[in-house]
């Protein structure tokens, strides 16, 4: 969501470009599917702006393996971000250990990058000195060029899953030992962030914090009818409808007024609030095969506690409730909504035990 899809996020936009812009370190967390990458986007054309013109390197670590990935997504990058520099290879790359190898397509593509050892039999000390080189690399370009240099490591939290709390030890001395650049990091499993910024962990006091929570609704829902105005003609609170229903993720709010744009194209009558139930059920229809997919996947205890929490039900684990729908014993039920909310299909929130994706409960209820 960016440019005329993006709306009221002024305040974290402007925080994020400072950050970009000066040295230091910021966590932007909250929520899945909030805008949190969004943001860092916009925020990052609009330091771009600024002169000297700032380098913002970005790597999504989400499907990163080990810190090989992650310093290869940092170069790849920063091949795409210098170009404007015309800078020689031997500018941008030269000095990292090991040697790193480009290959260039014919489509003008970033090169692939690959360094000069093998990532599958690579030791430990290898991977975190070949990120470690990336990372000082940026220093020499800051140094070189005298601009800002901001490095963006989107659902960072991933670095424990890549290499468990020794990875965040490593991040966090990159971080400290190379207080001249910029380190904009962002994650969305917040229970795992808590506790990699807890008093034991290797992030404690190392960020300022920047949370992205929902989009006032009251805001948002007017902000929707106005961009249904432009095209359609519109009835009745549809924006609060839509808010009411997808909330509270921005991104999921957005489809579905999407879907109901779309759908209200071809209506011959102005949208009214009960036609975003049919844009909704669009969108599930669109998602089923994913959504049937990790669903046959899942135990069928995990299935049976969906199915419960879709039908409303909140003390899963009262003797009352499973003996209601059939439910195991406390302890497997416990089990099972561990896992689900391992998976990204339950949260913990102010109501409890409740479904991630508005999409996902409303399959799982019919």
């Amino acid at each position: 969501m960016s440019g005329e899809y993006f709306t009221n996020r002024h305040v974290e936009i402007a925080r994020i470009r400072t950050a970009m812009l000066t040295p230091s370190s910021l966590l932007v967390y909250g929520l899945r599917r909030m805008g949190k990458s969004s943001a860092i986007v916009i925020a990052g054309e609009r330091a771009r702006a600024a002169r000297p013109k700032p380098i913002v390197v970005s790597a999504d670590l989400s499907t990163a393996t080990s810190l090989f990935d992650v310093a290869t997504r940092l170069l790849r990058s920063l091949y795409q971000e210098t170009r404007f520099l015309r800078l020689r290879f031997e500018d941008v790359l030269g000095g990292l250990a090991p040697r790193v190898t480009l290959k260039f397509d014919t489509q003008g593509n970033p090169p692939a990058i690959t360094f000069g050892i093998d990532r599958r039999t690579a030791t430990d000390e290898e991977r975190r000195r070949a990120f470690e080189d990336v990372i000082e690399r940026l220093v020499h370009l800051r140094s070189r060029t005298k601009r800002p240099v901001a490095v963006v490591l989107d659902e960072f939290q991933a670095i424990n899953a890549i290499g468990g709390e020794g990875a965040e030890w490593h991040l966090r001395d990159a971080m400290q030992r190379h207080g001249d650049l910029s380190f904009i990091c962002a994650g969305s499993q917040q229970s795992l962030i808590e506790e990699m910024i807890g008093p034991t962990r290797a992030f404690y006091k190392a960020f300022n914090m920047l949370h992205m929570g929902p989009l006032e609704d009251a805001h948002f829902a007017s902000w929707i009818d106005e961009r249904l105005r432009l095209a359609l003609r519109v009835e009745g609170d549809v924006g609060g409808e839509i808010v009411r229903v997808a909330g509270p993720r921005t991104q999921d709010v957005v489809q579905v007024a999407r879907q109901l744009f779309f759908r209200g194209l071809a209506l011959d009558r102005p949208v009214e609030p009960a036609d975003v139930a049919d844009a909704l059920d669009d969108v599930v229809r669109n998602e089923e095969p994913l959504i049937r997919s990790i669903w046959n996947r899942l135990a069928a205890n995990q299935q049976d506690v969906l199915r419960v929490v879709a039908l409303g039900a909140t003390q899963l684990f009262s003797a009352e409730v499973r003996d209601r729908y059939g439910l195991p014993a406390a302890s497997s039920v416990h089990k099972a909504v561990e896992a689900l909310v391992a998976h990204g299909l339950l949260l913990r929130d102010e109501r409890g035990i409740a479904f991630d994706s508005p999409f996902v409960e409303r399959w799982a209820r019919r």
